[in-house]
Order: C-alpha cells, then sequence, then structure tokens
C-alpha cells in the first residue's frame, strides 16, 4: 500500500475517532440536559400544585384537593399526578420507594426515580412532600420516558450521519491533498532515483513545493550531478589507463622484437649467402641456360623467405586497436614458434606445438601471440642445456582461483611447458609482479608475465603455474571455451 494511502486511511480512522468521541459525549450532555430539565419541569409543577393542594385540603377537605389534581390531569397529557401518602395515613400503604428516596422525601426534601418496571421506555417519577396536618404526603408526577428514548435515538442516528457524512468528506478531501501533497510528489522522486539506476545521470526533478520532499529532490538532483561529474572523471581516468596500459604492453612487444633481432638477423644469414652466391654465379657466366632460370628461382625462394620473417617480425610488433574474432589456435601457436625459433634454436632448445588443429577461440591474437611470445621465451632463457619446450591445448574443468572466484567450470587450458632450471618456491609469489625478474641483467624487463597476466584476464581467464626446481615450469594460461 503506498504512503500517501496510509497517510489517508490513519488520518480518516483518528478523525472518525474523534468525532465519535466528540459526538457521544455531546450526546450525554444533551441527555444529561434533558434530564435536568425534566426534573426541573416535575419539580416546578409539584411545588406549583403542593400549595393549592395543602390549602384546599385544610379549608376545603380532602375531596377537593384530589379534584384539583384530577382537573391538572385533564389539561395535559405529557404527564400524570396522583396523591400518595408516605407514612401510610389514612389508611393507605406508602408506595414502593427506595429507601434512600423515602429518607429523602420525610426530610422534606424533593425527590425522583426511574421506574424501569413500567412497559415501554420506563416512567420518571417525581414526588414533592406535602404536609396535610401531621401525615407526611405527596405530589407524585409520572412522565414516560418514551420520548425521552426517542430524542435520544434521533440524537444518536443523527450524530452518526454526520460522523459519516463527515468522514466521506475527510476521506476524499485526504486523499486528493495525499495525492497532490505526497502521493505526486513521490512517484516523481521514485522514477528519479530508477533512471539514476539505469545510468541516465542528466535526468533532474523539480517539486514545486517548499517542505521536505523538495528538501530531497534537491539532494537528488544533487547527488545525481556529483555522480555525473564523478562519472565522467572515471571515463577519463579510465581512457588514460587504458591508454598506458596498451603504451606498456606495446612497450613490452618492442622489447621482445629487440631480443628476438639477433636470432632474426642469424636465420637470414643462409638465405642471404644463398642469394649472394647464386648472384655471382650469374653475374660471372658461371652458370649458362637453365642453371641461370634455377638460380633466379632459388634467389627468388630466398628472398620470400627473407619477406616472411620481416613480415612475421613487423607483424609481432605493429600496434594494433584490440580486436577479438575466432582464432584457430594451433595456427598462432606455429606461427609464434616460427617466430621465436632462431632464438630457440641459437640455445639449443627445441619448439614442439601439440595443439589440436580445429581447437578455435574467439581471442585477440595479437594479445594472446604476445603472451605465447613471453611464455615461451621465458622458457627459452631458463633451459641452460638443450631440451624441449612444448606447447599443449585442451579442454578441461577447473575452478577460478580464489581472488577471481568463480564455481568449476569448463575451460580451454595452453600449457607452455619447458625443461629449465624451474622456479623457485620463494619467488613463485611474485613472478606476476611488475618490473620482478630472476632474469640476469640485460635479459628481461620484469614486465613480461605481468603484462601477459592482464592479457589473460582481460580475456576472462587467468594464469596458473607449477614448477620444479631443476626439472622446469610449466604455464597454464586458462581461457573461456566460448569467448569471454
Amino acid at each position: 500500500m503506498k504512503l500517501a494511502r496510509k497517510i489517508t486511511i490513519a488520518l480518516t480512522l483518528l478523525a472518525i475517532a474523534v468525532m465519535t468521541v466528540l459526538e457521544t459525549l455531546e450526546v450525554r450532555r444533551e441527555l444529561e440536559r434533558s434530564a435536568i430539565d425534566m426534573q426541573h419541569d416535575h419539580r416546578l409543577l409539584g411545588h406549583t400544585l403542593a400549595g393549592s393542594i395543602a390549602r384546599a385540603w385544610q379549608e376545603e377537605g380532602e375531596a377537593e384537593a384530589l379534584t384539583l389534581l384530577d382537573q391538572a390531569n385533564r389539561f395535559q397529557a405529557q404527564v400524570y399526578l396522583r396523591w400518595v401518602w408516605l407514612d401510610g395515613a389514612q389508611g393507605h400503604s406508602a408506595p414502593a420507594l427506595p429507601a434512600s428516596l423515602l429518607r429523602t422525601l420525610r426530610g422534606g426534601q424533593d425527590g425522583s426515580m426511574v421506574d424501569d418496571t413500567s412497559a415501554g421506555a420506563g416512567v420518571l417519577r417525581s414526588y414533592t412532600p406535602v404536609f396535610i396536618n401531621t401525615h407526611l404526603g405527596a405530589i407524585e408526577i409520572s412522565e414516560s420516558l418514551s420520548e425521552e428514548h426517542q430524542h435520544v435515538r434521533n440524537t444518536v442516528q443523527n450524530a452518526a450521519i454526520a460522523t459519516c457524512a463527515i468522514a466521506v468528506a475527510f476521506l476524499l478531501a485526504a486523499m486528493a491533498m495525499g495525492r497532490r501533497l505526497v502521493g505526486r510528489p513521490v512517484n516523481q522522486l521514485v522514477e528519479l532515483a530508477h533512471r539514476i539506476g539505469e545510468g541516465r545521470l542528466e535526468e533532474r526533478v523539480h517539486l514545486r513545493q517548499n517542505d521536505e520532499l523538495q528538501t530531497l529532490a534537491t539532494a537528488m538532483n544533487r547527488m545525481a550531478e556529483l555522480l555525473l561529474t564523478a562519472r565522467e572523471k572515471i571515463a577519463l581516468e579510465t581512457a588514460a589507463h587504458l591508454a598506458t596500459l596498451e603504451h606498456l604492453r606495446h612497450a613490452d612487444r618492442l622489447t621482445t622484437v629487440g631480443k628476438l633481432a639477433s636470432g632474426v638477423a642469424h636465420e637470414m644469414g643462409t638465405p642471404l649467402n644463398v642469394v649472394l652466391g647464386r648472384s655471382k654465379m650469374i653475374s660471372s657466366g658461371e652458370v649458362v641456360g637453365d642453371e641461370v632460370t634455377e638460380c633466379a628461382q632459388i634467389i627468388s625462394q630466398q628472398a620470400l623467405h627473407m619477406t616472411r620473417i620481416i613480415r612475421q617480425l613487423l607483424d609481432f610488433a605493429r600496434r594494433r586497436a584490440p580486436r577479438r574474432a575466432p582464432e584457430n589456435i594451433a595456427q598462432l601457436v606455429t606461427h609464434t614458434l616460427t617466430l621465436l625459433r632462431p632464438l630457440a634454436t641459437k640455445r639449443g632448445a627445441t619448439l614442439v606445438s601439440e595443439v589440436p588443429d580445429s581447437l578455435i577461440l574467439e581471442v585477440d591474437s595479437g594479445q594472446l601471440q604476445q603472451v605465447l611470445t613471453n611464455l615461451v621465451m621465458n622458457g627459452i632463457h631458463a633451459m641452460k642445456r638443450p631440451g624441449t619446450l612444448r606447447v599443449r591445448a585442451g579442454p578441461t574443468r577447473a575452478a577460478p582461483p580464489t581472488e577471481t572466484g568463480g564455481q568449476e567450470t569448463e575451460w580451454i587450458r595452453l600449457d607452455v611447458e619447458d625443461e629449465g632450471e624451474g622456479i623457485r618456491p620463494e619467488d613463485l609469489p611474485h613472478i606476476f609482479d611488475p618490473f620482478f625478474t630472476t632474469k640476469d641483467v640485460g635479459e628481461g624487463t620484469g614486465l613480461g608475465l605481468s603484462v601477459s597476466h592482464g592479457l589473460v584476464q582481460d580475456h576472462g581467464g587467468w594464469i596458473a603455474v607449477r614448477s620444479e626446481p631443476g626439472r622446469g615450469s610449466c604455464f597454464s594460461v586458462y581461457l573461456p571455451p566460448g569467448g569471454p
């Protein structure tokens, strides 16, 4: 139930209760005034007749006195008058009155009682004591309470109708005012809160009233302004952070290119010597006829081979905008190992790919190649003696690390396993920290694993490592099977 409706109902019930109490008190006061008026009228009538009755009784006898009462009864029908003896004189018995009333009357004071034994609504009986010689009598004035009870019923009915009418009017007025002063402004504030929750921070609300709701609206408008300013600031800071991160990753790629330069130069030495030798044979006339054509074909093949090597190096070093697309992982691994094979050969390492040809992942090929390059280069550097570095891939079921969180599910795992010297246990917790390296001076910047860790996290995965000193290390890259 809405707040305005609750307030309206509560105020209406309170108003009904107050009006009911007030009307009840008013009815009681009206009844008390009516009873007092009746008793006063009885007392006035009793004392008016008492003098005449007493004088007629003494001067003309009992019959004449009682005749006066009969004449009085004929002229009005609302009350009934009769003479009663209070002390049982003249052989008459005293009326059955309460003892307290009898004591009051015998003391010479007026008294009254309500006779509930009579039919109908009861009878009010008032007594005015009169002394006849030495005997005590009284004029009894009886009046039916039917009219009074009817008056009470009419008063209660009128009060109930008035209370209902006022309650309905108050309810309608309260509903209208509640909707105008509370319901409508609250709805506007709720809509503003929903729009802010949806990210529409440019929205505002303006209330044409001067109360607490207007203060709340001002506060919410101010909150939206602050959130908008904070969002713009965060957007700028995020853009700067991403630009810095991209510069850092590109710097890492250029560092890798520099390390590959010597291997590439060595790789290009053989085809260059072939080109040089064949060209000299052609220019010196050492070969003639079909041999010239064969030498030209060999020169062309070696030139294409050198172009392919340089193209691979340039592709790796080129700055590209991040873009994820379905990628054949086997081909990506093959290209990476081809690029690094001169460096591996120089160190006596053999690179082997055991990745199935059908494995397709939605990744950024440049970023994943940078990750593989860093891991393979680290493996090559760790192998101080001839050995084999293997790259494997396949589906597995695993739970993300505690700092990432999540339930156990299906992943694609890429393993880069070397036969190097391994990592000391005390160094394992720090290998992904920026600028942490265990390599010799000049061999590493300490950014490769840190950058790779960030790139894999951007893909929704993580890197795990297990290592045994003296037997090698295995870095495992976990990636979502359907892409991030």
